[in-house]
C-alpha cells in the first residue's frame, strides 16, 4: 500500500476544474495508474482548511499512482510537490490501545421507505452524522470515546453536486475529526486500506491517522 499526497494550485484554472467535480479529480487520479495495472480500491480526500488556495490531496492505492499529469495540470510544474511512501509498516505496527488523532471526510447514509421503495439517503444533521460515525465504531475496530462524551466531532458539513455521464449526483458530505482509539488493528486496517461509508470514488472514506 501507499500513501500519497500533494497540493493543487487553486489560483490555477485546471485545478478549480479539479476541485469543482469529484468526478473529473477521480478520472485524473485513475489516468495516474499505466494500463494493466490493477489499482483495486484508490481512497482520496482534498483538505482545504488549511490553506484554500493551497488545498492538499491525499491518496491511498495499493501500487504507486503518478500524478505528474495533475501536478501540470494544476499544480506548481516546476517544483512538484508530491510525496509518496510506503503504508505497509504503519499499518502493520497498529495495536490495541493505541490512540490516534484522525481524519474522516464521509458520505453518512441510510436506508428508508420511500413510497413503498427502499432508498439509500444522506443524513442531513449533524447529530444524525456524528451518530453514524460512532454506530460504525466496531466495525472500524476502533472507539470515539463514548456516547455521552465521544471524542469526535463534525468539522465541516456540504452538499456536493457534479454531473456524471450527463446525470446530476448529489452527496451529503461530513468531515470528522478527533481521536480514537484502536480495538482491533486488523479491522481499522480495512477501514484504512478499503474506506468507511459510500462515495469512495468521490472522495469520501479516507480514513486517516496522525499522532496526537
Amino acid at each position: 500500500m501507499y500513501m500519497t499526497q500533494f497540493h493543487l494550485n487553486a489560483r490555477r484554472a485546471g485545478a478549480r476544474k479539479l476541485l469543482g467535480s469529484p468526478q473529473v479529480m477521480h478520472a485524473a487520479l485513475m489516468s495516474g495508474f499505466p494500463p494493466g495495472v490493477g489499482a483495486g480500491r484508490v481512497l482520496w480526500r482534498i483538505d482545504d482548511d488549511a490553506d484554500p488556495l493551497r488545498p492538499a490531496v491525499f491518496v491511498v492505492s495499493s501500487e504507486p499512482i503518478d500524478v505528474a499529469h495533475i501536478e501540470e495540470q494544476g499544480g506548481w510544474p516546476s517544483q512538484p510537490t508530491t510525496r509518496q511512501v510506503g503504508y505497509d509498516s504503519f499499518l502493520r505496527d497498529l495495536a490495541v490501545g493505541q490512540v490516534w488523532a484522525f481524519r474522516l471526510r464521509a458520505n453518512p447514509t441510510h436506508r428508508a421507505n420511500v413510497l413503498g421503495k427502499k432508498r439509500v439517503l444522506a443524513h442531513v444533521t449533524a447529530s444524525q452524522q456524528l451518530q453514524w460515525l460512532l454506530a460504525r465504531a466496531p466495525e472500524m475496530g476502533c472507539e470515539f470515546g463514548t456516547a455521552e462524551a465521544p471524542t469526535v466531532a463534525v468539522t465541516n458539513r456540504e452538499v456536493v453536486r457534479f454531473r456524471r455521464d450527463g446525470a446530476s449526483v448529489t452527496l451529503g458530505v461530513a468531515r470528522f475529526d478527533g481521536a480514537l482509539t484502536v480495538t482491533d488493528p486488523e479491522r481499522l486496517r480495512v477501514a484504512l486500506t478499503q474506506g468507511v461509508g459510500r462515495a469512495k470514488a468521490y472522495g469520501c472514506g479516507l480514513l486517516t491517522l496522525a499522532q496526537p
